[in-house]
């Protein structure tokens, strides 16, 4: 049997077991008798205040017959245990919904090397339990619905995944980390101070800031810096590189022969394929955060790409310093009008956009956990309601509405799982219309103040439908288990309506015969 969580494998079994304990309670303690005996007295006492009429007795009884049988029915298809029905532990599985890098996902069993059910407090516990055929059938029935609803349902891009993935982007290595401060220092700063000391235009400029933006030039790896003449191509490592070769047409301030490092030029420092700074902050981030690259590739960037190299390693700029350099006076010059205008735009830029941004970031934090959440909560609820049941059915006194209403309840929790999937769908494509630009969705999500108002509307949108649909779908269903009682009990309500009318009329005829007497 499918289920829709990895905590679902376990709880099922828990609720389950559960669920036999209790009953076995009951039926030890001779309660689950108690509903019969309130069925043979209520009836007793309806027909004795009724009449003392053999018309409204019998008629009574084929009430007081119907009920028991019902009951009895009740009972043997909902309330006892039967083996014809075990749920296995090795046959439990979770199938994580189908995406684009994955289409066919291996489903997960109890015997995956990541779990370690029984292990440690359940030795003592059977990994299989009897449950009685209606509620076997009803879980059968709403995992089929659900799971075969999802393989129809268009995949998701899995946008939001690969910003939370972005989020774990690091460059981890000491040295490497040593080498982009080097970087900064030796090709980056002289570079954005000399485009600011020339304040340059032409065409090939404004080409390059039309498709790059114009935040371009305000991080490392500035495609107008790597592409015009004199910035990246003129500057060049104060010091050795390591990793960098001698190379005699470039390193003429020495011979080589006491040392065979190099000082490699900025932009073949940067854009070199094996050894280039960029190659092994993209390497890096491959490793700290696996599958992001992956996932880039799946949302329409072509591999080793310029968007695609960019975006790889502006995630793992935005994880680390703000700044490269230790020379405060250095960092607060950069801009055109000296630090003193830095400071004043950065206050005024805070006080403008510090309030949405951080309520874009709680947000999207709230979005993350409940995506993560959700499911959770999804089997515990489930749990909850298959170890309960014995007692609900008894204080129904086996009710068949009430058994149909508790059906009704399992499959509205189940189908929670294509609402959420439905979600997911609809975000990712609210978020391809409101960017329909993916070289900036990373950017955007990880703290871009530009657009943290699109990001704010996204994620509260997102927050309401993840709650909303299935509190709506859930709303839907209580109407439809209402009509359901209401069909049930308009089934019945011929028999009871003879029987008030034998009784009354039991009645007439008794005060008749008084009265003649």
């Amino acid at each position: 049997m499918v289920v829709d969580s990895y905590l679902e494998l376990f709880t099922s079994l828990f609720g389950w077991m559960f669920y036999r304990v209790l009953w076995d309670v009951l039926t030890s303690t001779g309660l689950v008798y108690l509903p019969f005996l309130g069925l043979i007295i209520d009836h007793w006492r309806n027909a004795a205040i009724s009449a003392p009429s053999s018309v409204a007795a019998r008629w009574s009884l084929r009430e007081l017959e119907i009920q028991i049988f019902t009951a009895l029915f009740v009972v043997v298809i909902a309330a006892q245990p039967v083996g014809l029905t075990p749920l296995r532990s090795t046959e439990l599985a979770y199938t994580p919904p189908p995406t684009l890098s994955n289409p066919n996902p291996t489903p997960i069993t109890f015997t995956s090397n990541d779990s370690t059910f029984g292990s440690h407090g359940f030795e003592d516990h059977d990994l299989a339990v009897f449950v009685p055929v209606w509620w076997y059938t009803v879980m059968a029935v709403s995992a089929g619905i659900t799971h075969a609803t999802i393989e129809g349902l268009p995949r998701a891009h899995e946008l939001r995944q690969t910003v939370n993935l972005a989020r774990m982007a690091q460059i981890e290595p000491p040295s490497l980390k040593s080498e982009l401060a080097q970087f900064y220092n030796d090709c980056y700063v002289p570079s954005r101070s000399k485009y600011f000391l020339d304040q340059p235009s032409n065409s090939a400029i404004d080409t390059i800031l039309d498709s790059q933006g114009l935040h371009d030039i305000d991080w490392v790896g500035s495609h107008v810096y790597r592409q015009i003449s004199g910035y990246y191509d003129t500057f060049r490592a104060s010091e050795f590189v390591t990793g960098w070769p001698f190379d005699r047409h470039r390193d003429t301030e020495y011979d080589g022969l006491t040392t065979a490092q190099g000082r490699p030029m900025c932009k073949e420092w940067w854009e070199h394929n094996s050894r280039g700074l960029r190659r092994k902050i993209i390497d890096s981030v491959d490793q700290t955060a696996r599958g992001f690259l992956r996932n880039l590739l799946n949302i329409g960037f072509t591999l080793n790409s310029e968007a695609y190299l960019d975006v790889g390693v502006k995630a793992a700029l935005m994880n680390a310093p703000d700044q490269w350099s230790d020379n405060v006076v250095a960092r607060n010059n950069l801009a055109t009008d000296g630090w003193i205008g830095s400071v004043e735009r950065s206050i005024k830029g805070s006080l403008n956009t510090a309030g949405i941004v951080i309520a874009a970031g709680v947000s999207s934090l709230v979005v993350g956990v409940l995506v993560q959440l959700l499911p959770i909560l999804q089997a515990i609820l489930l749990m909850g309601l298959y170890a309960l049941l014995p007692v609900f059915l008894v204080v129904s006194r086996y009710s068949f509405f009430a058994m149909m209403d508790a059906a009704v309840a399992i499959f509205t929790i189940k189908f929670w799982t294509v609402l959420w999937y439905m979600v997911l769908w609809i975000d990712q494509n609210l978020i391809e219309s409101m960017y329909p630009d993916s070289s900036a969705l990373v950017e955007v999500f990880l703290g871009n103040t530009e657009h943290a108002g699109k990001r704010l509307v996204l994620n509260v949108v997102t927050t309401l439908m993840y709650i909303g649909l299935p509190i709506l779908w859930a709303t839907m269903m209580g109407w439809a288990g209402s009509q359901v009682s209401r069909s049930v009990q308009g089934m019945t309500a011929p028999y009871q309506g003879i029987s008030q009318q034998a009784g009354s009329a039991g009645s007439s005829l008794v005060g008749k015969v008084a009265n003649r007497i």
